[in-house]
C-alpha cells in the first residue's frame, strides 16, 4: 500500500512539473512573439504614448480607420475596438492602459445599445487568457466578469487546454513562427469590404433603456480620477434600422454623446444595419476627426 501511494504521488509529481512547464513555455510564447492579437498588440504599447484610442465594439473595430485620423492629425491612433465587447470590457481596457502606462490624449468610447446588454466580447477573454497572471486587473476580468473556473487561475496550462482551439498549439506554433495577422499593419482595424448595399434583415435597437449602467459609472469615475479624457460617441446605424429613438434616450444618460447615429444615409456603405463596410468606416472616420477631434461645427 505505501509503494503504491509513492507511486501515486511521484505520478502526480510528473504531472504537475509536465503542466508547469507547458505553461511557462505557453506563456513565455505569448509574452514574447510578435503581436498576433489584438491583445498582444495592446501589450506592446506600454510605456508609450497614443494621441488617439479607440474603444468600443465591432463598430469602432470594423468602423474607425486610424490611418485617416493620422493622415489629418499628424498624431498617433489604434483601434482597440473588440467583437461584442460590453461596457464592462471596455472598463477593463481602459484600466489596461493605465497598468501598462500607454498614455494618451483622448480615448474615444464607442457606446450605442451595449448600454442595455450584459456579458462579455467574444475575443476578449481568451486572448487575454495567457496573461492571466500579470496582473488584477487581468485576473478580475476573467474570474469575476467574464465568470472563469479558479482552475484557470490556480491549475497550470488549464486555460490552455480549456481554450485549446484559440490559444492552443496550433496558436503557439503560429506565435513561434511569426506567422502575421493583421492586427499590427492594421492598427487594430478590421475592415469589411462587402458592399451590396442589401439590407433585408433589418435590425432593431431597444425598445426601452435601462435605468443605468454600472460600467458607464465606473468608466467616468476612473477617468475623473485619473485626469483622463474621455470622450463618448455612438457610430453610425442604417435608415432602416428599428427604434433609432433609442439613441435619443441614451443621450438622457450619457448627455455628453455624440450622435452619429443617422451621420450615414447611404445602404452601399453598409455592411448590415449596424455596421459599416470599408468605404463607410472611411467615410465615418473623416466625420469623426472634423466634428471631434477638430471640433468644428
Amino acid at each position: 500500500m505505501k509503494k503504491f501511494i509513492i507511486q501515486i504521488i511521484g505520478i502526480l509529481t510528473i504531472i504537475l512539473i509536465l503542466l508547469l512547464a507547458f505553461d511557462f513555455a505557453y506563456t513565455s510564447v505569448y509574452k514574447n512573439a510578435n503581436p498576433r492579437t489584438k491583445f498582444q498588440y495592446l501589450r506592446s504599447l506600454k510605456n508609450s504614448k497614443v494621441n488617439y484610442i479607440f474603444l468600443g465594439s465591432s463598430r469602432v473595430e470594423n468602423g474607425i480607420d486610424p490611418f485617416i485620423i493620422e493622415n489629418n492629425t499628424q498624431k498617433k491612433c489604434v483601434n482597440l475596438g473588440y467583437e461584442a465587447a460590453k461596457l464592462g470590457d471596455i472598463y477593463t481596457v481602459l484600466q489596461l492602459l493605465k497598468w501598462y502606462n500607454i498614455a494618451s490624449d483622448t480615448v474615444f468610447i464607442q457606446v450605442d445599445y451595449i448600454y442595455d446588454i450584459k456579458g462579455h466580447s467574444i475575443n476578449l477573454p481568451y486572448e487575454m487568457a495567457p496573461f492571466i497572471k500579470e496582473n488584477q486587473i487581468t485576473k478580475d476580468y476573467l474570474i469575476d466578469y467574464v465568470g472563469e473556473d479558479l482552475s484557470t487561475y490556480y491549475i497550470p496550462f488549464v486555460r490552455y487546454c480549456a481554450s485549446d482551439q484559440k490559444i492552443g498549439f496550433r496558436d503557439v506554433f503560429a506565435n513561434v513562427i511569426g506567422k502575421k495577422t493583421t492586427v499590427v499593419a492594421n492598427k487594430g482595424y478590421s475592415p469589411l469590404r462587402k458592399n451590396d448595399g442589401k439590407h433585408s434583415n433589418h435590425l432593431a435597437l431597444p425598445t426601452s433603456i435601462a435605468s443605468h449602467n454600472p460600467y458607464y459609472e465606473k468608466i467616468k469615475k476612473y477617468g475623473a480620477a485619473n485626469n483622463l479624457k474621455i470622450v463618448f460617441f455612438c457610430a453610425p446605424f442604417c435608415k432602416h434600422t428599428k427604434n433609432l429613438d433609442y439613441i435619443k434616450k441614451l443621450k438622457t444618460k450619457i448627455p455628453d454623446l455624440h450622435d452619429f447615429s443617422d451621420a450615414i444615409e447611404e445602404d452601399s456603405m453598409f455592411v448590415d444595419c449596424f455596421h459599416l463596410n470599408e468605404m463607410g468606416s472611411r467615410k465615418f472616420t473623416e466625420i469623426v476627426v472634423e466634428k471631434i477631434i477638430n471640433n468644428k461645427k
